[in-house]
């Protein structure tokens, strides 16, 4: 993304109400984007929702929607399609080119994988989770635009569930379609101090080698690629045969037990049995002798 992400505060200009032919929206980014070209370039403005925990579509508790412009509009139809969980609507507003980068992959998705996780985003947030948008900053180019949101579970901020994304669109006849989408999720685990220590050891390693900080840099999948080699030659192997090793011990100690143990075990338990047999006839017969004798006297 060319543009800055610095915000500034948003000001509301007046207009006149002037009835006239609408544009498409190919002819509003045209027209807005010759406006911007007069000018130099500004930093990304905020538009702040009226109600942050309203959500979106949501009649009962107001049903506030975003400020109208080409990208709000499309943002606004893309988080309405995902609460009403209508894939079909929010396929229509992605271009086929389409690829997402997400904070929680370590690739970008194409446009099939795109639609898959939206799909499984949908089934996961079931009928009482939406999304609730907290802001909006649109870049210098009239295509380019930022959403803070989180979810909400009937009308509930649910916790941990705050994130940012970053949408660029482009024209497709008369339609604006997101081309490029890049989202970043709110982390439930929480570092706190230890993040900055990472940090330091990172950096430490990195200053302490920088050769090798600069391979990986270059190319992180490159250490991963060798623990993979690494795995495949020297500890492969050793698993291997400490498994099959384990498997041929016990088997081992299986035929040992069923051999010699379970034997004794056997005849120990039927000797016990036999035993406490003997024990309890016998204490039958000196208690009858017994209540025979107190029978007497009385």
């Amino acid at each position: 993304m060319n543009s800055a992400l610095k915000l500034v505060s948003f000001h509301y200009h007046p207009s006149f109400n002037l009835k006239q032919r609408p544009l498409s929206q190919r002819q509003q980014i045209s027209a807005e984007w010759g406006k911007r070209q007069q000018y130099s370039p500004k930093p990304i403005r905020a538009i702040p929702v009226p109600n942050a925990t309203g959500g979106l579509n949501n009649a009962d508790r107001g049903g506030n929607t975003l400020p109208s412009s080409p990208m709000t509009n499309v943002i606004q139809e893309f988080y309405s399609s995902l609460n009403d969980k209508d894939i079909a609507r929010l396929t229509q507003l992605i271009h086929p080119d389409c690829t997402m980068k997400h904070t929680s992959y370590y690739k970008p998705l194409d446009i099939k994988n795109t639609i898959t996780y939206f799909a499984r985003l949908m089934e996961a947030m079931r009928k009482n989770v939406k999304f609730a948008i907290d802001e909006v900053c649109h870049g210098v180019e009239p295509t380019v635009a930022a959403a803070m949101w989180h979810l909400e579970w009937n009308g509930k901020i649910i916790p941990f569930t705050k994130g940012c994304s970053f949408y660029t669109c482009s024209a497709k006849g008369e339609a604006l379609l997101i081309r490029k989408v890049h989202i970043f999720n709110e982390s439930p685990v929480k570092p706190v101090n230890l993040a900055l220590d990472i940090l330091l050891f990172v950096t430490f390693l990195f200053d302490l080698l920088p050769k090798q900080a600069e391979d990986f840099l270059q190319n992180p999948e490159a250490l991963v690629q060798s623990f993979v080699k690494f795995y495949k030659f020297l500890l492969e192997p050793v698993i291997v045969y400490l498994v099959a090793y384990s498997i041929r011990f016990w088997s081992f100690v299986v035929k040992l037990y069923k051999l010699y143990v379970e034997p004794i075990i056997v005849h120990l338990l039927a000797y016990n049995f036999r035993f406490w047999s003997f024990v309890a006839r016998r204490l039958d017969m000196v208690l009858d002798v017994l209540y025979n004798i107190f029978k007497q006297f009385m």
